[in-house]
């Protein structure tokens, strides 16, 4: 059985499931329930009660009876008729549309009614807690921010692995881990140009953007007032920022975490977020969420990988939510957890593309996974970090076979010696500022590139002829290219994390200071040549882009940038390579144009 737009699950028992590991029918499953078995003893007691008393009596009770009967033993698409009534009656009784342009507050109170986002101090650090009737959570967001350079990728621990012991000191906790990908390239430019360069460069392998979040919520239970679950939820933070290492967390403040919320959401505050049978609208993109409700064999390669192949589906943004807990004991085996998908695509087409590829992936890994039809909004919920609890499975003492990983996502901008992928953050939740040092075709070659990720393009430059074989090249794959004066404001509105705005800044003679701009924006400043009055400039960008030097060039470089020795080798290194440099660490890339790049662009030297 497959899924598709109408809400059929996919279904397929392959192997038995693995006892003590991510197993179970859960809530929304298969298995028999001791009321089905009640409401078929009720069914003859009520026609032998009957019996007897009169035609219309007896008729009416077979009626009831018969009712009662298919209601609790019939199944259509994969679930009891009973379920489906839940269901209806669920999504009729409560609020499907958030207020006309309201913001993040607007859509938690549309997903979580009652919540409140206050601030507070957790673990020595000013935080904020989302406040709601079950209980308080703190949102940590993972990964370095500052650090703009692709990496190689890291473990995250499970969950599971993060939760404090079920005792007397501590109320109950459950913990979520959120990630959250964009693939590159970007679905609404894969036919085009752009995107056909790129996947030739990236065999499609490498996210275009890619997000961390841990939600710890404590919950509200008798004998624990507000105050303990703050200082337990305090406690319990401090423990996991520790446990996690090297891939560190920080946690969010209360503007981050709604501004966190809204994003991952896709919630445009000048549109209300609206809930359908079927999907969720926000932003202009369709959403559908899924519930895996049985995991494959932990054992088997699909299963351990699962959810990295997960975020690559062919969606325009995909969110994976794993969420774990409370401990009900020493041991896990029983304890709650559960596995949230939810595609984000512009068109139903699109969208139905992706639901069939998420049907294949879990099919082929002998899994089952059910889409949230008449539940979209708690598939919504589910998938943004507030750690609420929805129709969880059992996981057994050993997450270990999950492999959850973060690093390496981004814009491609060339190989390193050993073949991999060296990629920049470039469009981020605020602005970005970018200089290169070199020629105009290796500008062109960093704008494609950003073009194949859906970034909208706009040009400010005093010699448009330069730019026009460019331009006319690209065509309108994603808008095309948008050339400008210089000073010209950039229309089209904000960039967003799906739609990130490039400005190119091509001040030919003219140092120009490339100021931060707003969130998911990068202004890219390109310089012919570097003289001792861009060191400023160059000192002051977040990243840097250097072709080869001569030795006045890299010693200015050098000093702005504080390469030490390093600044020597801007001069020796090959006419198709760059350095990539931000306040931390410098890579060395070889722009390895595409064929379509080659063609379009040329030798992306400096001369």
């Amino acid at each position: 059985m497959t899924a598709s737009t109408t809400g059929e699950p996919v279904r397929v028992v392959s192997r038995p499931p693995v006892p003590g590991r991510w197993i179970g029918a859960g809530r929304s499953g298969t298995a028999v329930r001791a009321g089905q078995i009640v409401a078929a003893q009720l069914a003859v007691a009520l026609v032998v009660a009957a019996s007897g008393r009169g035609p219309a009596l007896v008729g009416l009770a077979l009626l009831t009876a018969g009712l009662m009967v298919v209601t609790a033993w019939v199944r259509w698409r994969g679930r009891w008729l009973f379920e489906w009534l839940i269901t209806a009656a669920g999504y009729a009784g409560r609020r499907h549309v958030s207020p006309p342009a309201g913001g993040p507050n607007a859509l938690l109170d549309l997903v979580l009614p009652g919540a409140a986002v206050r601030p507070v101090e957790l673990a020595g650090e000013p935080a904020a807690v989302v406040d709601d009737a079950t209980g308080l959570t703190a949102v940590l967001e993972l990964g370095d921010p500052g650090d703009l350079l692709g990496d190689a990728r890291r473990a995250l621990p499970t969950p599971s692995a993060l939760l404090p012991p079920a005792d007397g000191e501590h109320p109950p906790v459950r913990i979520q881990l959120l990630l959250h990908a964009a693939p590159a390239p970007a679905p609404v430019t894969a036919g085009g140009t752009a995107g056909t360069s790129y996947r030739q460069l990236t065999g499609g392998r490498l996210p275009g953007q890619e997000r961390a979040l841990l939600a710890v919520r404590v919950l509200r239970v008798d004998g624990w007032r507000d105050e303990e679950l703050r200082v337990a939820l305090s406690g319990t933070v401090r423990r996991i920022v520790r446990r996690l290492g090297p891939a560190g967390g920080r946690l969010l403040g209360e503007h981050a975490a709604l501004r966190v919320l809204g994003e991952l959401a896709h919630h445009d505050g000048a549109w209300p977020t609206r809930e359908t049978w079927q999907v969720v609208c926000a932003g202009g993109l369709l959403q559908a969420s899924f519930r895996l409700r049985r995991w494959p064999d932990p054992h088997a390669e699909l299963g351990r990988r699962l959810v990295t192949r997960l975020l690559a589906l062919p969606a325009t943004a995909t969110s994976v939510a794993l969420c774990a807990g409370p401990r009900t004991g020493a041991d896990t085996a029983g304890m709650p957890a559960e596995l949230t998908v939810r595609l984000a695509a512009w068109t139903p087409d699109e969208l139905a593309l992706a639901t069939q590829a998420l049907a294949r992936l879990v099919a082929d890994a002998g899994g089952e996974v059910r889409r949230l039809d008449g539940d979209q909004l708690d598939g919504l919920a589910a998938t943004l970090p507030l750690a609420v609890a929805g129709a969880a499975v059992a996981v057994g003492p050993d997450p270990e076979p999950l492999e959850l990983s973060i690093g390496g996502g981004g814009l491609m901008v060339g190989a390193n010696r050993h073949g991999g992928a060296v990629t920049v953050r470039l469009f981020r939740a605020e602005g970005t500022r970018l200089v290169l040092v070199g020629g105009v075709r290796a500008a062109q070659l960093l704008v494609l590139r950003a073009m194949a990720l859906g970034a909208r393009v706009a040009v400010q430059t005093g010699r448009p002829r330069v730019w026009e074989p460019f331009v006319r090249g690209v065509g309108s794959t994603g808008g095309g290219v948008a050339v400008l004066p210089p000073g010209r404001t950039v229309g089209g509105g904000p960039g967003s994390p799906i739609c990130p705005v490039l400005l190119v800044v091509d001040a030919g003679a003219t140092p120009t200071e490339p100021t931060p701009g707003p969130a998911w924006q990068a202004t890219l400043v390109v310089r012919d040549e570097l003289t001792a009055a861009d060191v400023d400039v160059l000192g002051r960008a977040d990243l840097a882009v250097l072709q080869p030097l001569d030795p006045r060039e890299a010693a200015l470089a050098g000093a702005a940038l504080g390469l030490g020795g390093s600044a020597e080798w801007l001069t020796r290194i090959r006419t198709d390579m760059v350095a990539v440099v931000n306040r931390r660490a410098l890579r060395w890339a070889l722009l390895s144009p595409t064929a379509i790049e080659s063609q379009l662009i040329g030798r992306p030297g400096r001369r």
